[in-house]
């Protein structure tokens, strides 16, 4: 039985979710119904179909369309027979549709929301940390395979409870054995700024 296009953004949301940075994928709505709307390109299709283009735009119009693999289309007419356009000949579009934040693709319809929450900011932080970390295992030539230690300090609570919470993570991606919260003056040690927090920050084995 093949799989829908609902039933395989469903099996693969994981990597979606990876692969284009996003949080949580859910279904669209939209308050008002869409209405599809068959667009056919009149440049590409009056180099393509002359005389003919006329009708395929009027039948279009009416929906007598035949959906095809590839993203090829079949307009027919009852009266003048058939023309099968490919992806570049044509558009859809949905009526009432805001297109804010929205891509379209054929039948498939995806709108982000680009709303920040505090959760979402304090996980962005947590990623910008890691990718610190990581440089500075570069800069300090550490093979890929070193786990460290992590020692910082800081005075700002926002950065201290973003460590805690996202420690774990931090552990894995800058393959850290611990995190330790101590003052102190260390041979190599690199100031990490998010916005106007700063932490020092030293990694040693």
């Amino acid at each position: 039985m093949a799989i829908n296009e609902k039933e395989l953004l469903e099996k693969y949301w994981d990597i979606i979710k990876e692969e284009v940075n996003v949080k949580e994928i859910s279904s669209f709505s939209s308050d008002k119904p869409l209405v599809k709307v068959f667009k056919p390109l009149w440049s590409q299709l009056s180099a393509k179909f002359w005389k003919d283009t006329g009708q395929i735009i009027a039948n279009g119009k009416q929906w007598n369309i035949k959906e095809l693999d590839g993203g090829q289309v079949e307009v027919f007419s009852p009266q003048w027979g058939s023309w099968i356009l490919n992806p570049e000949d044509y558009e859809v579009v949905y009526e009432w549709l805001d297109d804010s934040n929205i891509a379209v693709d054929g039948n498939m319809i995806a709108k982000l929301d680009l709303q920040i929450t505090p959760e979402l900011e304090r996980e962005g932080v947590a990623r910008e940390l890691s990718r610190f970390l990581n440089q500075m295992r570069k800069d300090v030539d550490f093979a890929v395979e070193d786990k460290v230690n992590m020692i910082y300090s800081s005075s700002s609570e926002t950065l201290k409870t973003i460590i805690s919470e996202f420690s774990e993570f931090l552990k894995w991606e800058a393959l850290l054995l611990s995190i330790e919260e101590k003052s102190g003056t260390w041979d190599i040690t690199s100031e990490f700024v998010s916005w106007d927090e700063k932490a020092s920050i030293t990694l040693i084995r």
